[in-house]
């Protein structure tokens, strides 16, 4: 690595981090910096219809693993699902968390039972509302049973957030026949192609990390998104001042 390069990476952390910290102390004062994600914005009506209606939400890890190249999603969809329980968990019915990989049941019992401590109710915490269902990657076996849920337990919305393929399709297309609202992202091609055709909302790419900022009343986190933002359209801006440099040096 060459001292230019260097430079340029310590200016790029040193940007960061001034960036973080000022828009951390201006996102505690004014939370409408964060651009609108349709996704977390349909949340609290997702939570809110579920209680009303006494119907559990079916929230799903896929085949992520904690043990694997999926183990950063696996954390971000357990900081969405344990946002969603913590709003769900003053009804009477709790969300249902499914996986089809081992490592991440006592996992999704945690964070389902932290959802459920924070709220002063963790008699009403069962770990039989997390699920496991045979295991592999694009099971169509766990889709199968992902459909078979959404009757037998007359779930009331679907959130997938994991590693999903093509077996999407089948859970999705189930629900839509339920006429079930969905949120939905995978870190697989194939998944997230499904996601952004079937899915009412959507979430795109790094989104799934920002679950925290949009849901919680973290102003560091909020601070964190927002630098984020602001730096990739710097980076964006850096490009086309670069590109249009070089066209004018080609000419």
């Amino acid at each position: 690595m060459d001292a230019t390069t260097q430079v340029l990476g310590l200016l790029v952390i040193v940007l960061a981090l001034s960036v973080t910290m000022i828009t951390t102390q201006i996102a505690r004062r004014r939370r409408a910096l964060l651009r609108p994600i349709p996704a977390y914005q349909m949340i609290p009506e997702f939570v809110g219809f579920a209680i009303e209606s006494n119907r559990p939400l079916q929230l799903s890890f896929g085949s992520a693993e904690l043990t694997g190249p999926s183990t950063l999603l696996s954390l971000a969809s357990a900081e969405l699902f344990y946002q969603i329980a913590q709003r769900n968990a003053v009804g009477d019915v709790a969300p249902l968390i499914t996986m089809s990989n081992t490592s991440l049941l006592p996992f999704g019992q945690d964070t389902l039972r932290r959802a459920y401590q924070s709220r002063g109710r963790i008699d009403r915490f069962r770990n039989t509302n997390v699920r496991w269902y045979p295991a592999g990657a694009r099971s169509l076996t766990y889709a199968a049973a992902i459909a078979s849920i959404m009757g037998d337990d007359r779930v009331s919305a679907n959130v997938f957030a994991g590693r999903f393929g093509p077996e999407l399709a089948l859970m999705m297309e189930a629900g839509l026949r339920r006429d079930l609202p969905s949120i939905a992202v995978s870190d697989q091609l194939e998944g997230q192609a499904i996601a952004f055709v079937f899915a009412d909302y959507p979430l795109i790419g790094e989104e799934i990390f920002q679950a925290g900022a949009y849901l919680s009343d973290s102003a560091s986190q909020m601070g964190q998104t927002i630098t984020i933002d602001l730096l990739r359209w710097v980076l964006i801006a850096a490009l086309l001042i670069l590109m249009g440099l070089s066209l004018l040096n080609g000419v």
